[in-house]
């Protein structure tokens, strides 16, 4: 089933396998919220409202830019009523262990394999692994509700199309660790406050473990959420919530302070 939108936006998701491999379109609101799935350096802009690179000024900075004004299909989004459909199948990816580099992205941390990684197929396409990073709180909300943090994989295509696989975390769940959040908390602690530092992590990095298979996804189109908010993109958030220490959720900010429009 294809996705609908609203004048105010709207989007689609997927569920899992218990669920006859049945797929939830979304019909969401736009929250107008951004992230860094983007592809202007970090340093270009602000996320901070009021100022005169900020979230609001963005169209206005470079021409370019003017979809983060004007686009219909803008991200994030409000995840707020679902549909069942049978459309989409479980995810399917190929991902592998590699040497990986951490780096301070000013308004995120980021993670690199120095030799690529594996691909993840949708709808018989095949897209590379680009990066992963990580925002505290959520970019994407459910039913309003915003988490304490989320983690997108940004991969591409052949043809340069994108596609977003989102994590949100949870701290509510006392006495819950994240191991992938335990395993690069020394690096982004040591990164923070260090724009544009990097750090090579110590033995591979195998994201294969980190979609839960058990979990269903919401699955809708999109923009990038930083300039230049070029839409087309396809956005997969898994509908099972991480859990994560609040302590891990803290190492997470960058600057030690909030980082979402």
């Amino acid at each position: 089933m294809v996705a609908r939108r609203r004048n105010d936006g709207a989007a689609r998701a997927a569920s899992s396998p218990a669920l006859a491999l049945a797929v939830l379109v979304v019909f969401a609101f736009c929250a107008r919220s951004a992230s860094a799935v983007g592809s202007a350096p970090h340093a270009a802009f602000s996320y901070k409202e009021g100022d005169p690179d900020g979230p609001e000024k963005w169209s206005t900075l470079q021409k370019d830019w003017a979809l983060c004004d004007s686009g219909t299909e803008q991200s994030p989004i409000d995840i707020a009523e679902v549909v069942v459909s049978k459309d989409l199948a479980p995810l399917e990816q190929t991902y592998r262990a590699g040497a990986a580099v951490v780096q301070n992205r000013g308004h995120d941390f980021m993670l690199n394999w120095t030799e690529g990684n594996g691909k993840l197929t949708l709808n018989g396409k095949e897209y590379t692994l680009l990066q992963v990073h990580w925002h505290a709180p959520s970019e994407h909300t459910v039913n309003g509700t915003r988490f304490d943090a989320e983690m997108h994989m940004v991969h591409e295509d052949s043809t340069k199309e994108k596609t977003v696989v989102s994590v949100l975390f949870s701290s509510k769940a006392a006495g819950k660790d994240s191991k992938l959040l335990d395993d690069l908390r020394p690096y982004f602690e040591k990164l923070t406050g260090k724009q544009n530092a990097t750090e090579e992590v110590k033995g591979p990095i195998d994201p294969a473990d980190w979609i839960d298979k058990a979990s269903g996804y919401y699955r809708y189109e999109g923009s990038l959420t930083t300039p230049p908010c070029t839409e087309g993109v396809i956005w997969t958030i898994l509908s099972k919530v991480a859990d994560a220490s609040a302590e891990q959720i803290d190492s997470l900010k960058s600057e030690n302070k909030v980082h979402r429009r």
